[in-house]
């Protein structure tokens, strides 16, 4: 979260839903990953529900550094903004699989246990997705290969 009073709006609300739904836990020594999966519910329906978007966040220094350094940085920031560009061309429950096994580095299993969806439909969504962010990063390459 962006904004500090959101984040502890949500935290609040992940300990409310806990502390109602604690008799649903039947194994005590889940209860980390059993809160950790209520947080992320949590906080995916806020995203949902005010349609937040990952956004990159722009440095406010500019660093001392080489030509070289610099003509790689920025080549690697390009490469970024155009692969955020084309993940943000994806239908929302693709966008939110892909942010979360790339990005929050969730495995595919607890994702489909969060968006409460087959394992298989997460692995196919992801795998269709990586598959178009190739064509679109690589075109030339891609239809050399495939064509």
């Amino acid at each position: 979260m962006n904004d500090r009073e959101d984040a502890e709006d949500i935290l609040q609300e992940v300990f409310v839903k806990a502390f109602s739904e604690i008799k649903s836990l039947k194994n005590v020594e889940s209860f980390g990953g059993w809160i950790e999966r209520i947080a992320i519910n949590q906080s995916l329906n806020y995203l949902r529900k005010n349609k937040i978007y990952f956004t990159e966040i722009e440095d406010d220094k500019i660093l001392d550094i080489e030509d070289d350094e610099l003509e790689a940085k920025l080549a690697m920031e390009s490469r970024v903004k155009e692969l955020q560009n084309i993940i943000a061309g994806f239908p929302l429950q693709t966008r939110t699989i892909i942010n979360l096994y790339l990005f929050e580095e969730m495995p595919q299993e607890e994702i489909a246990k969060v968006l409460n969806i087959p394992h298989g439909t997460v692995r196919s969504y992801y795998h269709r997705a990586k598959k178009k962010i190739f064509e679109k990063l690589n075109p030339k390459h891609y239809n050399e290969r495939f064509a």
